[in-house]
């Protein structure tokens, strides 16, 4: 009897690692994205990652006669002030740790240690979704502060939701913020019907007027987009809008669909008390493309897409499946 016991409880025991092998083998080895693998480009490497940086935000920086750097990227640590890197143009220069250049910042002296979400810049002004607030800089002081530098933000202002994201583009100063239920609610407000689906998000279309305070014409949105769920960066250009969906270790999406916001409103959204023109992207009109998970912020320079994604950070080393490195580089065209 005892060797019966112990032969059925080996028996279980092997039959328990063989589906645990089975389904280790199928999750570590089972994800393959061959559309992706054969369209994208590994371009500049991702900074700070050996501090601890989770990468969230990605701009291209303005073109600048001797300027070393292309992009600019934003990210936290715990327990530190956010930072944002910049990215140099030198491909040999960012694979070497020790030139990795990062500043911080700080309103009224105090470091600022909220969830850098989003970074984008204009030729004169860095923006960055913090927290509720986009807080903006004047370029040439990020630019030429040293290395590590807590830098003073110039002013501010509160859209009223968490800023997950932002974009520039066309004179228009895009804002979104991230819904997943449970853990990432959005205001009641926000949810509407689009077609078959409800969309729980919105993404603020701000007039850019860099002479007033916070680089906006007015605190009311000039246009209020819907967008789906987990959204974690937008880009914009006349002929498309791209979304950036992810969330953990499921694949990521790109969607890309016309960009309706030059056409007619499909409503109203009651912002703050103000009717906004509502847009709303036509139900079946996108694309959608699967990527590795953790893609965060998305931006356009010179006719591709630049996806920066999360995935190297040290805190998911041991249970991501795909990790990246570098920025991914998709061809407009490709999409």
């Amino acid at each position: 009897m005892k060797h019966r016991r112990a032969f059925t409880a080996l028996a279980v025991a092997e039959a328990v690692l063989v589906v645990l092998a089975v389904f280790l083998g199928i999750w570590w080895f089972g994800f393959s994205y061959p559309a992706f693998d054969a369209a994208a480009v590994r371009a500049e490497r991702i900074p700070g990652l050996s501090s601890g940086i989770s990468p969230q935000g990605l701009c291209a920086l303005p073109e600048e006669a001797g300027s070393p750097y292309s992009f600019a990227m934003s990210g936290y640590i715990a327990d530190k002030p956010s930072r944002v890197y910049l990215i140099p143009k030198d491909p040999v220069a960012g694979d070497i740790k020790q030139v990795e250049r990062y500043v911080t910042f700080t309103e009224n002296g105090e470091d600022i240690k909220t969830h850098f979400g989003g970074v984008t810049c204009s030729d004169s002004y860095m923006y960055i979704a913090s927290g509720k607030k986009i807080v903006r800089i004047a370029l040439e002081k990020v630019l030429g502060a040293n290395n590590g530098a807590r830098v003073e933000i110039d002013d501010s202002f509160t859209t009223g939701f968490n800023n997950a994201y932002c974009y520039l583009f066309g004179g228009m100063l895009y804002v979104g913020e991230f819904y997943r239920p449970g853990n990432y609610e959005t205001s009641a407000s926000h949810h509407m019907q689009v077609g078959a689906k409800t969309n729980h998000a919105v993404v603020y279309c701000y007039a850019l007027d860099e002479t007033r305070e916070g680089g906006i014409a007015d605190m009311v949105p000039a246009k209020v987009l819907s967008v789906c769920d987990e959204v974690q960066g937008i880009a914009v250009t006349e002929e498309h809008v791209y979304l950036s969906c992810s969330y953990g270790l499921p694949d990521s999406r790109l969607l890309v669909y016309p960009n309706p916001l030059s056409g007619d409103a499909d409503g109203t959204f009651d912002a703050d008390g103000h009717d906004v023109p509502l847009y709303t992207f036509e139900d079946g009109a996108g694309k959608e493309h699967k990527l590795p998970c953790m893609s965060e912020e998305i931006c356009v320079k010179d006719g591709k897409l630049y996806i920066l994604f999360e995935s190297m950070s040290m805190k998911y080393r041991y249970v991501v499946h795909s990790r990246i490195s570098r920025l991914c580089a998709l061809p407009l065209s490709s999409l």
